[in-house]
Order: structure tokens, then C-alpha cells, then sequence
């Protein structure tokens, strides 16, 4: 009879499975590549949420210079808007005219997805489709809301294309954006120009132009027209009071250098 050669048990236990060793060292690649792809993953989603922010800042723009050519070449203004939309705060004034005008009726574009302040849900309406007079917001477009834009008004066309008419919430006055109330952050935002331009900025400093001369100011409230009467302001909705640009009743403009 033929002799049997023993089991080699030591290549059975091989044949098993993975040893210790390759286990840890699997588990180390897929750790390293997993700190290699989350991070630029995150960026690309970021990066992609900003176009959409600046598209819906394009979709605002250009409402509002429709909205001045059927009113005189004024684009809204919150402060003559008051006799129309008596009980609207008058930072939300500006989405319930181009709403009312039929310009701009898609409440989304006033918010950005990465806002920290926004709270993931997005208001089905601007007005509210039980009002008669189309004068009085969806309760949803204002409830505990921030908008991710601070709006400009008493602006009108014949003013220098270099006028901003919007722009990122969380501007400060030096010209950077504040970071906590920023929509992101410290990191820049968008600013929106009468001349029809969208600019992501990570500073406007030195970047706008004086409403009383051709020279470069930080100040916002500098490159806004600044008249007699009827001067422009800017609107915001909280949160950082004191540290916006805009306010809810209107940061009446400056005169610039």
C-alpha cells in the first residue's frame, strides 16, 4: 500500500483566511485613503453648493432689473414698498415685490444649503396663497428664517454698473465676512453688481467703487448711492445683529471718499 503524506495544516490555516498582519494592513489602506478622498469629497459638494448659491444670486439679479423696468427704472426699494406690503418686515420686501410681480416666485433661491443658520428645509411659497391682496408672506418664507442675502434698495438703473445691489449675508464693514454669521463663514461670498456681474470675493476691500468718486473703498455703505433724500440702504435678516451690514428696518448709505 501506498504511504499517505500528512496534512500540512500549516498551509489549511493560510488557505483559511487572512493572517493578522493583512488585516491591519487592509485596514491601514482603506484608513489612508478614506483621510485622502472624505476631505476632497467634502470640498467638491461644497464647491458645487456655491454655483447653485451664485446661479440663484444671477435669478435675483435679473428679476430685479426686470422689476425696474417696469417701474420706472427703480429697481424694489423696502422703503416705498411699505404703502404695498404694510405688514412685512422690510428685509423681506424685496422677495414678496419680485414674487407679487410674478419676476421671481421660487422661495429657494433665498437660501443656500450650507448656511449653518439654515435649518435644512426649504418654504414651499414666497406669498402666501390665502391672501387675497398677494400682500402678506407665506408664514414659512419668514418663521424663524435667514436669508442667505442682504439686498440693496433705492437703487436705479441710471446708477454706476459697479453699484451692488446684493451679496453674501455677513459682510462687515473692513470689507471681509464675518465669521459667524457669514454664510460661509470667513471664507468670502458673493456680490451681485447693478452692471449685472456675480462675484464670489473672498474680501471686497479695496474692490468697490466710492459712490462720490472713482477711488476704492472697504465700506459698502460707500459704494451704495448716497442722496438727500431717499438715500439706499441695506436689508438683512439675523442672526449677528450689530455685526451685518444690513438690518431689518435698512443701514442707511455713506457718502465715500
Amino acid at each position: 500500500m501506498k504511504s499517505k503524506n500528512p496534512p500540512d495544516l500549516s498551509r489549511r490555516r493560510r488557505d483559511a483566511g487572512f493572517t493578522l498582519v493583512e488585516l491591519l494592513t487592509v485596514i491601514a489602506i482603506i484608513g489612508v485613503l478614506a483621510a485622502i478622498i472624505i476631505p476632497t469629497v467634502g470640498k467638491v459638494r461644497e464647491s458645487a453648493q456655491r454655483t447653485v448659491d451664485a446661479s440663484n444670486l444671477r435669478e435675483i439679479l435679473k428679476a430685479a432689473l426686470l422689476y425696474a423696468a417696469d417701474h420706472n427704472d427703480r429697481l424694489p426699494d423696502p422703503a416705498t414698498l411699505a404703502g404695498e406690503f404694510p405688514d412685512i418686515s422690510p428685509a423681506f420686501r424685496i422677495p414678496a415685490a419680485l414674487a407679487r410681480a410674478g419676476l421671481l416666485t421660487d422661495p429657494s433661491v433665498y437660501f443656500a444649503r450650507n448656511d449653518p443658520h439654515f435649518n435644512g428645509t426649504y418654504p414651499t411659497a414666497v406669498l402666501d396663497p390665502g391672501s387675497v391682496g398677494r400682500n402678506q408672506l407665506d408664514a414659512a418664507f419668514t418663521s424663524g428664517r435667514s436669508l442667505a442675502w442682504e439686498f440693496v434698495g433705492g437703487v436705479r438703473l441710471s446708477d454706476p454698473p459697479t453699484t451692488p445691489i446684493a451679496f453674501t449675508r455677513g459682510l462687515t464693514s473692513a470689507g471681509t465676512w464675518n465669521p459667524a454669521t457669514g454664510v460661509y463663514g470667513e471664507a468670502g461670498g458673493y456680490v451681485a453688481y447693478l452692471g449685472g456681474n456675480v462675484v464670489y470675493q473672498p474680501s471686497v476691500a479695496g474692490r468697490l467703487i466710492s459712490n462720490a468718486s472713482g477711488r476704492t473703498v472697504d465700506d459698502l455703505r460707500q459704494a451704495i448711492p448716497f442722496r438727500e433724500t431717499n438715500p439706499a440702504r441695506i436689508y438683512g435678516t439675523p442672526p449677528g445683529a450689530g455685526s451685518l451690514l444690513g438690518s431689518p428696518t435698512g443701514t442707511v448709505a455713506s457718502a465715500g471718499p
